[in-house]
């Protein structure tokens, strides 16, 4: 080994001994504080906030941003306002188009009713509805409307003026006796207008005997022409 060498091995030898094991009765090496240096450290950030939230620079640069964040606000508050109102308007249209649309299909509706309604009374324009005539098994409607024409209304009537005559039927439903036993209505046709007009305007022949002599009208046409009660017995109009 050179000297050299020998001098280091022997330097390292000595510092190895010089290190001692700690004993049972030494004092404990001071630690330090950490509570303190963890406050320098808070006071130390504190200061730099504090300084760079005083600066112009800081105020001026915050103000900025709040003033942008509010134009952008009210801008975004004003598009979506507009494209709801556009949205409402839109809506809107649509709802009063659909409106429009449902009240013109009800005026046409109602002018199509009223249409097929005048057109089926025209079809009923030679028709009479007599009531109050009793039933009996195996009758002849035109017999009767025959006999109730020349017996009670002092009218001539033959068979060939007569083209249809029938009972209603079926018999409606009776909720008491009185209206099982009441006798159903005749519906007869006659060939001519005129020979209807006169059967109609004797009708008033037929006061106190509880027969009557009705236009045999559509129900539409009822609706827009009713009878005055106290006309009934005056002239012989239905019941």
């Amino acid at each position: 080994m050179s000297p050299k060498k020998a001098t280091n091995a022997a330097k390292s030898t000595s510092s190895r001994r010089q290190v001692r094991e700690p004993q049972p009765n030494d004092e404990p090496t001071p630690q330090p504080n950490t509570d303190l240096i963890h406050v320098d450290i808070i006071d130390s950030i504190r200061q730099e906030l504090n300084a760079a939230i005083n600066s112009d620079d800081f105020c001026t640069n915050l103000i900025c941003k709040l003033a942008i964040a509010e134009a952008v606000k009210e801008k975004v508050c004003k598009e979506i306002h507009d494209t709801f109102k556009l949205e409402l308007s839109k809506k809107q249209k649509q709802l009063d188009d659909a409106r429009e649309e449902i009240c013109q299909l009800r005026r046409d509706l109602t002018a199509t009713q009223d249409s097929a309604d005048r057109q089926e009374q025209y079809s009923r324009r030679n028709c009479l509805r007599i009531q109050g005539i009793p039933e009996s098994p195996g009758e002849s409607t035109d017999e009767l409307v025959i006999s109730l024409a020349t017996e009670k209304l002092n009218v001539t009537l033959t068979p060939g003026e007569i083209d249809r005559s029938h009972r209603i039927s079926p018999r409606p439903r009776a909720n008491n006796i009185a209206n099982a036993t009441r006798p159903r209505a005749i519906i007869v046709k006659l060939t001519s207008y005129n020979t209807r007009d006169r059967i109609y305007r004797a009708r008033t022949s037929l006061k106190g005997t509880r027969i009557y002599i009705n236009e045999d009208l559509t129900r539409g046409t009822r609706s827009y022409s009713p009878v005055p009660a106290n006309m009934k017995e005056l002239t012989g109009l239905g019941p």
